[in-house]
């Protein structure tokens, strides 16, 4: 069963935005099969198998969003955080400038799709698997 209490272990456990592939196999092994990060709350919706969501905070601050997207600034964004030279505040910060809104995140697909406050998808990765 998918409860906070699993997903707050495995969100804790990130030292840097470049920590990311271990926090998807923990989120994985809770049994999270997708999840939203909302940019404006900084608030997290988690997805199990059966549906269930279980929505926390975790390490979200909100942020603030601009209205111009710009697909280079989040393609900018997540090339730092891959290299681990910011952690994810500073990426939440930065995804916001970028105009986006929400992330959600297939861990089955292993997919981050971002997109801006109108929907429009900006940029789709996939999840690294880590090293």
């Amino acid at each position: 069963m998918l409860t906070q209490k699993k997903i707050m272990q495995v969100a804790t456990s990130e030292e840097n935005a470049g920590d990311f592939p271990k926090v998807v196999q923990g989120f994985k092994a809770a049994g999270v099969v997708k999840y939203d990060y909302l940019v404006k709350t900084g608030m997290y919706v988690f997805w199990d198998e059966e549906g269930a969501t279980v929505e926390a905070q975790l390490n979200g601050v909100p942020k603030n969003i601009a209205s111009e997207s710009s697909i280079t600034g989040i393609k900018e964004a997540v090339k730092q955080a891959q290299s681990g030279k910011i952690d994810f505040e500073q990426f939440c910060e930065l995804a916001g400038l970028a105009g986006v809104s929400v992330w959600h995140s297939d861990l089955a697909e292993m997919v981050v799709t971002y997109r801006d406050g109108a929907g429009a998808v900006l940029l789709q990765e996939p999840i690294p698997t880590g090293k």
